[in-house]
């Protein structure tokens, strides 16, 4: 199982990475260890992938934005 698990960890990296170029911020290792423990815990890849973009996403907004807040 763990033969399959890396493959399907490394795509779903390189989609995270397409879809939001900050996660080269972070550490390689935490990433895709972050990706294989929803891999394994059965997670679909599209899951894994929102996941990922989800928890990493910046709390800061980008320059420019306007809140009503």
């Amino acid at each position: 199982m763990q033969q399959k698990i890396k493959p399907k960890a490394l795509k779903i990296a390189l989609d995270a990475f397409r879809a939001d170029p900050s996660l080269g911020a972070r550490q390689a290792k935490s990433l895709f260890s972050e990706i294989i423990t929803h891999l394994q815990a059965g997670m679909s890849d599209e899951a894994v992938l929102q996941e990922v973009l989800k928890k990493n996403r910046p709390t800061t907004l980008p320059t420019g934005t306007l809140t009503l807040f």
